[in-house]
């Protein structure tokens, strides 16, 4: 009896070490496969797949997303995991929500950064975003206020830390007419974090209402 617990023991050890190469041969089993992203909110949700095109299963994956700015520097984190096994010729989808707080992400990095069996290197997919993406979430953050004086239209813009260099904005004014005021609209372009002045030359306009209609990004984002 006590040589079959021997040979059972020795036996278990074998299946347990990882066969020679097994971390190398992982790296080149798994793909970061369709990946790509999308504006939610004030999210840049990237999602994709892990594809194992290896003889083995793998599992216990960590995978990591690094934003970074057009300056280059890394700007926001995220991750997801897929703890279960991925078996031979089969994928799993993955999700990463990356926070948008004022810096936009001009370019992103995914990658496997762990798994079992080990990664002998990180397997990493790189990817740019467009920036009409980013437009609506734009056009929603920015603030506009104004007021008339006399015949002197004032508007003024708030950005915060978002990279906007300009907001055009839409007026519609109440203008005094002979016989019935008329609703007229005007545009301007309004510094961001800052006011723009117009006069109007008539006295007596009410202003009724303001749109932000576009935004120009700091030269950075124009390249």
């Amino acid at each position: 009896m006590r040589v079959w617990w021997i040979v059972l023991a020795m036996l278990s050890l074998l299946v347990a070490i990882p066969a020679p190469g097994a971390a190398e041969e992982a790296g080149q089993w798994l793909v970061l496969a369709h990946v790509s992203h999308a504006v939610d909110g004030r999210h840049l949700v990237i999602t994709g797949w892990v594809e194992n095109r290896g003889p083995r299963p793998v599992a216990r994956l960590v995978i990591d997303a690094t934003g970074y700015a057009p300056s280059g520097e890394a700007t926001v984190f995220g991750g997801d995991g897929i703890p279960w096994e991925i078996a031979p010729g089969r994928s799993e989808r993955f999700t990463i929500p990356l926070p948008l707080r004022g810096d936009l992400v001009r370019t992103y990095v995914v990658q496997i950064s762990s798994s079992r069996p080990a990664l002998a290197s990180p397997v990493s997919v790189s990817k740019s975003v467009d920036l009409a993406l980013y437009r609506p979430l734009l056009l929603s953050v920015v603030r506009v206020t104004g007021d008339i004086r006399g015949d002197l239209l004032t508007v003024r813009s708030d950005a915060r830390r978002w990279p906007i260099a300009s907001v055009t904005v839409e007026a519609t004014l109440l203008v005094p007419r002979v016989r019935v005021p008329r609703l007229e609209t005007l545009m301007l372009e309004v510094p961001a974090n800052r006011a723009a002045d117009l006069r109007l030359g008539i006295p007596g306009v009410v202003l009724v209402n303001l749109r932000v209609v576009d935004v120009r990004l700091k030269t950075m984002w124009a390249d």
